[in-house]
């Protein structure tokens, strides 16, 4: 895009008024990194384990996330929900009263019993459901398989209420598009606050229906993904605000497994969906014990960075200039701040990166106090109107620049 105009004002018509989302969540997702797909495969090859190189989430596995969560400090950064993703039926319904029957094999204290121990931590837990017949795991199970929420939504609602859940991603899978309505008019009438995710309706058809809604179709851990789909995010970017949030789907941070690139990558895919406002879930496994030159777990933590993504202002950044190598994403923040990011897409050689300031925040007195988020480093001169940046292979400059 040409010249851009951090100036205006994140216009959100109507965001979905059960009083959550007021900024995006933290938290964590299992598909990422433990998702088996319909055929069996794992949805990430992780290097670090054992043949096949996945292993599907349980009930043992959540718990530990939650466990990770709290012992790493990453709960009382925000990081507080613990979600399911698709797998933790059976694929079937109970035919005589309607319910989701739970894969006792994967959970066998149950779901309620799952969520009050994530409570008990200070956590939050949620759950996973799709808008059709079937959800899209549950297709291994042949053409029966019933667990899809469409037509259910009133009894799915009741269900994950009384079992204490706190936020629900509903999927597309073959969706029915009444669906989305009806499930988020169903979680309304539970009287209990569940943050509602969705994958269907997006921009004007998602603002009032949903707290987020997915913009993308499903990454994975390659640069290439996530690059591609922040970018696609960026054109409902006048959607998204405090109370509904544009997701270009979950973290990908500490899945990339090139030794030379993996930490900037990492990082520059954590400065992206920070300035976004996208929800920042992650999608690693959080249990593992990292080489020390692995940096996911102080990536994921940075505070600063952190302080990004939940600014209060909830105003999504734009992409503002590209020139096929280089990108730079700015966006206003409360109190008159701004944020800059400055990627570099070679994966080989570092760039140099030129902005113009005044072009970019309107006004060519714009001068700022910089500070480095990622090196916690405040640049000792102000800067003001053009200004080069050198950015290493695959990594991004992420600055808060302070009048």
């Amino acid at each position: 895009p040409g010249s851009l105009l951090v100036a205006f004002v994140a216009a959100t018509a109507g965001a979905l008024d059960n009083g959550l989302g007021r900024t995006p969540p933290l938290g964590f997702n299992p598909w990422n990194c433990f998702g088996v797909d319909a055929r069996g495969g794992c949805k990430l090859v992780n290097p670090h384990l054992p043949a096949p190189g996945c292993h599907p989430f349980n009930e043992s596995t959540i718990l530990s996330i939650g466990e990770a969560l709290v012992k790493s400090g990453l709960r009382d950064l925000g990081f507080k929900y613990v979600n399911l993703d698709c797998g933790w039926t059976t694929g079937y319904r109970n035919l005589t009263t309607g319910h989701l029957i739970v894969n006792r094999e994967k959970f066998p204290h149950g779901i309620k019993w799952l969520a009050d121990a994530l409570h008990s931590m200070g956590l939050q837990f949620g759950i996973y459901a799709s808008a059709s017949k079937t959800q899209c795991c549950s297709r291994k199970y042949g053409p029966s398989a019933n667990d899809g929420s469409y037509e259910h939504e009133k009894t799915d609602a009741q269900d994950f209420a009384s079992w204490g859940i706190d936020y629900l991603k509903y999927d597309n899978c073959d969706p029915f598009a009444e669906s989305y309505k009806t499930m988020r008019d169903a979680l309304n009438a539970t009287g209990r606050p569940i943050f509602y995710s969705v994958h269907g309706p997006i921009g004007s058809e998602a603002v009032g229906l949903a707290n987020a809604w997915r913009t993308t179709e499903d990454i994975d851990n390659t640069w290439s993904s996530f690059v591609e789909r922040v970018a696609i995010n960026d054109q409902y970017a006048q959607y998204a605000g405090p109370g509904g949030w544009n997701m270009p789907d979950m973290l990908e941070v500490g899945n990339f497994f090139d030794p030379a690139l993996g930490n900037a990558e990492s990082r520059t895919m954590m400065s992206l969906w920070a300035v976004v406002k996208a929800p920042l879930l992650i999608g690693t496994d959080i249990t593992l014990e990292r080489d020390p030159s692995d940096l996911t777990m102080s990536i994921l933590g940075n505070p600063e960075v952190i302080g990004i993504n939940q600014d209060a202002l909830g105003e999504q950044a734009r992409l503002v200039q590209s020139d096929g190598v280089g990108q730079v994403w700015a966006g206003n923040l409360d109190g008159g701040h701004r944020v800059l990011a400055a990627v570099n897409g070679d994966n080989s050689t570092a760039l140099d990166i030129t902005v113009d300031l005044s072009r970019v925040f309107g006004g060519a007195s714009a001068s700022f106090v910089a500070r480095d988020l990622w090196k916690g480093e405040t640049w000792e001169e102000r800067v003001s109107g053009n200004v080069t940046l050198s950015v290493e292979p695959h990594d991004t400059l992420l600055l808060r620049l302070k009048p």
